[in-house]
């Protein structure tokens, strides 16, 4: 069984790589179920929903090198922009999103870290509604 290591990951968001600054990266797919009880059945029944795609990043804030924070600060409220995730390095998913949260934690005896949170959008284009492309 092939097993990767995250030392090889290459994370992306508005064309800035970021992975030099990444402690962690976590892709999330969610499926809701849609509720298709009827009154006269016994047990609830469903069907899948929307999927919806989520990445979170949580990495060392870098303010001298700039790309990371820039970028995402940039991006605060803005149109969904590239992102693109390769867990082993070379095969992983990308897609368009926006940023729906960002936070810089400074502890007084520790490293300054951050969090991101995007939320997937669009496939080949920001609300396209496609879904994530795979490759």
């Amino acid at each position: 069984m092939a097993r990767v290591h995250g030392k090889d990951v290459d994370a992306a968001f508005d064309s800035v790589q970021l992975e030099d600054e990444l402690n962690s990266v976590t892709l999330t797919f969610d499926v809701p179920p849609a509720d298709t009880t009827s009154f006269a059945d016994a047990y609830q029944t469903a069907l899948a929903g929307k999927p919806k795609a989520t990445l979170g990043m949580d990495g060392s804030l870098d303010p001298a090198a700039g790309a990371g924070d820039i970028t995402i600060f940039g991006e605060l409220g803005e149109a969904a922009k590239a992102w693109d995730f390769e867990p082993d390095g070379t095969t992983g998913y990308n897609g368009f999103a926006i940023v729906t949260s960002y936070s810089i934690t400074a502890p007084v005896t520790g490293a300054v870290t951050y969090s991101l949170a995007l939320q997937h959008n669009g496939g080949a284009a920001a609300m396209d509604g496609l879904a994530p492309t795979r490759a």
